[in-house]
């Protein structure tokens, strides 16, 4: 009566040992990050984890992924698509600032994998490129398993062969990738609620850097470089521009606040603030003189620094220049030409700069403040030097006269007090003719300066007496 109960009994016992040897299953782990270039997705099969690149940006030229925090010395995956379809992987070692070189032996073997469609593909993708690689047992045995991961994108298509010359990446970043996170069955990271709508690869964003938080590092460099530029750029030289138009026809002192402004002040100003974007370059470890902010950013100081050196060299040649010099040399309509120059393009360079920050951070424009601000500004400044047109008249009629006050000496006055005789000369028997003299406004200009030396010659108590 037992006996058909035993190889139920056996059977039980035998599923219970299969159950205990099959390895548990394990729910699907990884993580997806979109930017403004391309999306990646890391999925973990067991030992082995598949990451999908996907491209955004029209052409696909190369997508890439690095192992590391940096560039330098970082083993890195370089895809692309080619003309008869098939795909090149090519393993390389991060060279710094340099294009990376090929490995023989990379300290992990990437293949090349089938993308699958999935939920999280964005719609306007040019491209999903995949491979899967070991796992970093090391990476994912820490409390928190978070992988911190160079990108990069370019637009030029390589050769087919694994070993083809690459050209500069368009744009690159870092991104922070979870691999203990959980995703659904379709192979899609689980989004929260309080993930920000700006892209999470962050084209600046360093990996120790905040995502959710305040700016960071890369950031703070560019807003310090936008501040001190600018002010260099769009307050110091404008302000030492209009002392030169104002001051020059109603203060002896104008040129010595104008070289303060332009040069001592501004110089240092600007070199910092110019010097701070190539840093942010540097520490984004982009292309230099790679779009037109850049390039026109290098021409700009160039032409600052000439205008610098022109006005230093006009200084020096007027000091030791003959009384009959023409007033204005080529030289000098050289150098007005050339300030209002600067500070034009200045103005074109800092909205650009304003666009640029999108671009290069990913986060919202510029506040509407900043461009309220440059919108008036670019009026303000024009009109303010324009005003001071009127004082064409005043100008040119004392430079006529030898009345130029960057000469103190022969400045003629707004308030032109009465002028007093000499004690010396009242006692003179010769007061007609002393009368011509000391009537006008006393060395009026240097002509009448030597005709009165000439005259104090003649004038009987001031000789000797005989």
């Amino acid at each position: 009566m037992k006996l058909p109960f035993l190889p139920l009994r056996l059977l039980s016992l035998v599923g219970i040992a299969w159950l205990r040897i099959l390895p548990p299953v394990n729910a699907l782990k990884g993580d997806s990050r979109c930017g403004l270039y391309m999306c990646v997705n890391a999925t973990v099969h067991g030992d082995i984890v598949t990451y999908e690149m996907t491209g955004l940006e029209e052409p696909l030229g190369w997508l890439a992924l690095g192992f590391g925090p940096r560039m330098k010395d970082t083993h890195m995956v370089i895809m692309w698509p080619n003309d008869d379809g098939t795909t090149t992987l090519s393993q390389r070692m991060g060279m710094g600032h340099r294009e990376p070189l090929p490995v023989e032996y990379p300290p992990r073997k990437a293949s090349i994998a089938s993308p699958r469609v999935t939920s999280w593909h964005p719609s306007t993708s040019t491209g999903t490129l995949a491979f899967s690689i070991p796992l970093n047992k090391t990476q994912m045995s820490l409390t928190n398993p978070t992988e911190r991961m160079i990108w990069a994108y370019s637009k030029v298509r390589p050769d087919k062969p694994h070993y083809s010359e690459l050209k500069q990446h368009f744009s690159a970043g870092f991104v922070r990738l979870d691999l203990s996170a959980d995703i659904s069955d379709d192979g899609s990271a689980t989004y929260h609620e309080d993930v920000p709508e700006r892209p999470i690869i962050d084209e600046t964003m360093s990996p120790s850097s905040d995502a959710h938080g305040s700016f960071h590092k890369h950031e703070r460099i560019i807003i310090a470089h936008g501040v001190i530029a600018s002010f260099g750029f769009l307050v110091l030289l404008p302000a030492g521009s209009l002392v030169a138009r104002w001051g020059r026809t109603l203060s002896p002192r104008w040129f010595k606040i104008h070289e303060t402004l332009n040069m001592s002040l501004a110089l240092p100003v600007i070199t910092v603030g110019w010097l701070l974007g190539p840093i942010a370059v540097l520490d984004h470890q982009a292309a230099h003189l790679f779009d037109a902010h850049q390039i026109t950013g290098v021409f700009l100081l160039a032409l600052y620094y000439l205008q610098v050196l022109l006005g230093r060299y006009i200084h020096r040649k007027r000091a030791s220049a003959p009384l009959n010099a023409p007033t204005h040399p080529p030289s000098n309509i050289l150098h007005i030409i050339l300030g209002l120059t600067v500070i034009t393009l200045a103005f074109v360079q800092t909205r650009s700069g304003m666009e640029e920050w999108k671009f290069a951070t990913g986060r919202a424009h510029i506040s509407h403040w900043c461009h309220d601000l440059w919108n008036a500004w670019v009026v303000i400044i024009p009109l303010a030097y324009l005003a001071g047109t009127v004082l064409l008249p005043r100008q040119f009629h004392q430079e006529r006269n030898g009345l130029n006050p960057s000469t103190s000496g022969n400045y003629l006055a707004l308030s032109i007090s009465p002028p007093t005789r000499s004690v010396v000369f009242a006692a003179s028997d010769d007061d007609d003719v002393l009368e011509k003299y000391t009537s006008r406004p006393m060395m009026e200009s240097l002509d009448i300066a030597r005709e009165t030396q000439e005259l104090e010659s003649n004038v009987p108590l001031l000789n000797a007496h005989r």
